[in-house]
């Protein structure tokens, strides 16, 4: 991603309001945690009532908590998400590229 589309994500964050100041800065080093903490504050804002896990500490933990979010956003938003680059990958995805899987997001 580039540095324009960083700040123009960060500012969309904050206009939705999330809670947390996001630089360009957030986006240099894979950081599966902010992106996770993005995730559900974003899907939280869409369903507030829907329970995902939010353990995030194992691999195995983290693969459940993005196969959670991907079936909430596909049953209540209908958004097609894409998570089979998970096992190719190692899990070691840049915060923006993950951000990327699941597409259409920003129609929130």
């Amino acid at each position: 991603m580039s540095i324009r589309e960083l700040r123009q994500f960060s500012e969309i964050m904050r206009v939705l309001g999330y809670p947390r100041l996001l630089s360009v800065e957030n986006f240099r080093q894979p950081n599966f945690a902010l992106v996770a903490d993005l995730l559900y504050w974003l899907i939280l804002r869409y369903e507030p009532l829907v329970k995902i896990p939010d353990d995030i500490d194992t691999e195995a933990q983290r693969i459940q908590f993005l196969t959670s979010a991907a079936a909430v956003m596909s049953t209540k938003a209908r958004i097609q998400c894409v998570l089979l680059e998970l096992n190719q990958r190692d899990c070691l995805l840049s915060n923006f590229d993950l951000l990327l899987l699941f597409t259409n997001f920003s129609s929130i």
